[in-house]
């Protein structure tokens, strides 16, 4: 089979959740900021800047209806709340205007706000990651018992207190629990 065709499947693929639309939507805005501001905006999260305060009000002026306020909004806020872009926010550090020009600097309530912000997203991360191992070992946890393997189980452990249980009465219960590759014996 050629590397380039795709095998067709018997079903079609899912369709995208709201949350992965919302994403894809501020995703494509951001790649359209990237592009009309490249100097300020970088679709690689390694190259994101600060940004200037109150740099929505600069776009939807020079962009005037080609992304909507709410787009915009999700776009920035994506852009904003990115790990990077927060590591990248120290006291000090320049922030960009549309050009790529310093528009101000950051200050230390914001570079504290920025820590808090990562150490929230973090923490919800720690708890994502604890979750998924706590979800894996309950999905490996052994099997509930039968009431045929409680009744062996009790027999055995009366047996081991009294040693006066036959080993006829054993093998029946052995039996009665349906172990694989165990036949009850014939009497």
């Amino acid at each position: 089979m050629n590397i380039a065709q795709i095998p067709q499947l018997d079903k079609s693929p899912t369709p995208p959740s709201a949350r992965q639309k919302r994403h894809q939507a501020a995703a494509a805005a951001i790649r359209l900021l990237a592009e009309f501001y490249p100097k300020c905006f970088s679709i690689y999260e390694e190259r994101r800047r600060p940004l200037k305060l109150n740099i929505h009000l600069d776009i939807q002026a020079a962009l005037d209806s080609a992304i909507t306020p709410a787009e915009l909004h999700r776009a920035l806020g994506t852009y904003c709340s990115n790990p990077i872009y927060l590591g990248t926010l120290r006291k000090g550090a320049w922030r960009l205007d549309l050009n790529g020009e310093p528009a101000g600097v950051v200050t230390a309530d914001e570079e504290a706000h920025a820590k808090a912000a990562l150490a929230r997203i973090r923490a919800k991360k720690a708890r994502r990651a604890a979750a998924k191992v706590q979800t894996a070992a309950k999905a490996q946890a052994p099997k509930r018992l039968s009431l045929a393997e409680l009744k062996a189980a009790a027999l055995a452990r009366k047996t081991d207190a009294q040693h006066g249980v036959s080993q006829e009465e054993i093998n029946h219960a052995q039996a009665a629990t349906g172990r694989p590759g165990r036949r009850p014996e014939a009497r």
